[in-house]
């Protein structure tokens, strides 16, 4: 092989050996021709991995060409698929147990005048509801409240009254219903406050002053009387009304089993 037949030959190789190239066949000046990979090449030499595993390795003045078969690059590999929960290692469902004290704040206020029966409310759980040292419900908890029954007293007698039961809770995005106890806010029996004097105030009172001490006792009465019959009506009970964090206390009457 001449001088330039041989650097040009090395240049291919060297130039397929940097490339994503491989050499699948390496023709000798004597005629003969060999399969498999390049391996590496240098200005004296050719390696090659033969198909049963060995590397031959040829001089450069030997070789007559070398045929090249370009590579596809690999594909890269696919993400590999999330992996499903393993339901063993799922939390145990538990279950708060009947009796389970419930303590909540409420989140809104509640005006008794203005409520109705089936009502529901918001409120959060202020205590958190632990069972064998681990917390169940988190203090914070939301929590559904509902009027059981509403009563809003009369003008001049009655009282104001409603009872309220714990209706749900939600725990992890999901609600549980519950049963539990009820709990009565009542106010005073005098009636709701009013502007109105007590009818028959005044004459009341002079009769009671005329009994007292005569025509000048019942003068002083009638104007006795006629007072007292103002304050009476004045020292009625106002409207009943629960504040937003009035805190409230429910006892279950039924377990009930949450997904932590």
């Amino acid at each position: 092989m001449s001088r330039p037949l041989v650097v040009t030959v090395t240049a291919a190789i060297l130039l397929a050996a940097a490339s994503n190239a491989s050499a699948d066949r390496v023709r000798l000046r004597s005629g003969k021709t060999v399969n498999g990979l390049l391996m590496g090449a240098d200005p004296k030499s050719v390696r090659l991995l033969l198909d049963n595993g060995s590397v031959a390795e040829f001089p450069v003045e030997d070789i007559a060409g070398v045929d090249f078969t370009a590579r596809k690059a690999a594909a890269p590999a696919a993400a590999a698929p999330a992996a499903a929960p393993d339901p063993a290692h799922k939390p145990a469902p538990i279950t708060i147990p009947t009796g389970t004290v419930l303590n909540v704040l409420l989140s809104e206020a509640i005006e008794v005048d203005a409520a109705k029966t089936g009502q529901t409310f918001k409120a959060l759980l202020d205590d958190p509801v632990m069972i064998g040292g681990k917390v169940v419900l988190a203090r914070g908890a939301a929590f559904v409240l509902q009027a059981a029954k509403v009563e809003q007293a009369g003008k001049m007698k009655g009282s104001d009254n409603i009872v309220l039961k714990a209706n749900s809770f939600t725990l992890g995005g999901r609600k549980y219903d519950i049963v539990t106890t009820q709990v009565e806010s009542k106010s005073g029996s005098e009636g709701k406050k009013t502007g109105r004097k007590i009818a028959g105030g005044a004459g009341l009172g002079a009769i009671v002053g005329g009994i007292a001490g005569g025509g000048s006792g019942a003068a002083i009465g009638a104007a006795v009387g006629g007072g007292a019959g103002a304050v009476v009506a004045s020292q009625g009970t106002a409207s009943l009304k629960l504040p937003a964090e009035t805190r409230l206390q429910f006892t279950l009457n039924a377990a009930v089993t949450v997904q932590p």
